[in-house]
């Protein structure tokens, strides 16, 4: 919650605001659908905040939309992760009675349904940041629980892009004898297992950059009487990001480039009933490579898209008019090359080598992993620059 939104540009203050506060708005989205599908409790598994020291802002709009549930009586089942740990400033800000928090050591509580536990919630918060700990081997379900929840903040299979804290494998989780784990930390959503016990990331409610495109949002669960959980997504954004890709392979003049832009813009703008922010990359071999060089044309096409969508940037990652496929069936070293990244570009394992040579240099700027999508985008970008300088040597 109120983490900087990122790549906003020059927008006006009204809209800045808006987009500010899109993920306290996102909270009042999942309360709001808390109340409206009439859920027994709600789970949250971390972060909730953007920082071990929390935005007061962020914690008296927390509380706000914790009381709408308190008012009708509905539970909250919370974790803390490493962005919000519990010894970071503002964690003793008092909620009401219906929030349970779950501490530092791993212990279990109850979901009471007329007159009986209904479901046993298990969980533990972050003490620190960093927690480099297996925490999921704490975990142990309750003996003849109706239905066992584990809330976990951790990274299960070592998913690239987030830091490997409390790393855990799904087997381990599926192993406990738990029937679902909540779990928070990666900001994508993803179902890593349904059997023998559902194992759910939900990802983040709200996108705040370009590495968080598309929906966002919590799911839904619901649990039958022979207990199996039926998940729904809920989309919960207000802000979306999207990426909007334009090849000028097929784009003979500036002005087709534009309107190729501008389509893609409006057909991703039109899916979403809300502000859009796109980054749009312009790939490809061309005519068009050499006018796209010019000094200031990325600013330009970006204050032309700015018609469609809010503009977080254009990228220009294309080159020269060539046959590529003749040069990569030459004995040069232009074909080496050319073979070379179209391995990066179509091997997972090799890009992931080429992440886990970068990470140290990531580590030291204290900056975020490099995703998949971004070395992709390198891999393409490099591609097109080393034939343009392989040529002219």
């Amino acid at each position: 919650m109120d983490s900087p939104f990122r790549g906003i540009g020059e927008t006006s203050a009204a809209l800045r605001d808006r987009l500010q506060s899109a993920t306290l708005d996102a909270l009042g989205r999942v309360v709001d659908h808390t109340i409206d599908s009439k859920a027994d409790f709600l789970i949250i598994a971390g972060d909730i905040y953007d920082s071990k020291d929390r935005n007061l802002r962020a914690l008296v709009s927390f509380r706000k939309e914790m009381e709408r549930l308190a008012e009708r009586n509905i539970q909250v089942f919370i974790v803390h992760g490493n962005h919000d740990p519990l010894n970071g400033w503002g964690s003793g800000f008092q909620l009401p009675p219906n929030v349970i928090t779950f501490g530092g050591r791993t212990d279990t509580e109850p979901f009471i349904r007329r007159g009986r536990a209904a479901a046993e919630i298990t969980g533990v918060s972050y003490m620190r940041e960093r927690v480099t700990d297996n925490l999921a081997s704490s975990f142990k379900p309750k003996e003849d629980a109706a239905y066992s929840i584990a809330v976990l903040h951790a990274n299960v299979g070592h998913q690239s892009g987030h830091a490997d804290y409390a790393p855990a494998t799904v087997d381990d989780l599926t192993s406990a004898g738990f029937n679902y784990w909540a779990l928070g930390h990666v900001h994508t959503r993803s179902v890593l297992a349904a059997e023998p016990a559902m194992v759910v990331y939900p990802g983040n409610t709200q996108g705040r950059n370009p590495r968080e495109s598309g929906p966002r949002g919590c799911y839904q669960v619901d649990v039958d009487d022979r207990g199996r959980a039926h998940l729904e997504f809920i989309d919960t954004s207000t802000v979306r990001w999207t990426h909007v890709e334009v090849s000028i392979r097929d784009c003979a003049t500036m002005h087709g480039l534009v309107d190729s832009m501008l389509e893609n813009a409006r057909a991703q703008a039109a899916s979403f009933d809300g502000p859009t922010v796109a980054r749009c990359t312009i790939r490809g071999n061309g005519s068009l490579h050499r006018d796209l060089q010019r000094d200031g044309m990325s600013e330009e096409l970006s204050e032309v898209l700015g018609e469609v969508v809010i503009p977080e940037s254009v990228r220009i990652a294309t080159g020269p008019e060539l046959d590529l496929e003749s040069l990569a069936r030459t004995e040069t070293m232009v074909s080496d090359f050319l073979k070379l990244t179209e391995r990066a570009f179509q091997d997972p394992e090799c890009r992931q080598r080429l992440a886990e040579a970068l990470s140290p240099l990531f580590r030291r700027r204290e900056m975020h992993p490099v995703d998949d999508a971004r070395l992709r985008e390198w891999i393409e970008r490099a591609s097109a620059l080393g034939v343009d300088l392989l040529l002219e040597s």
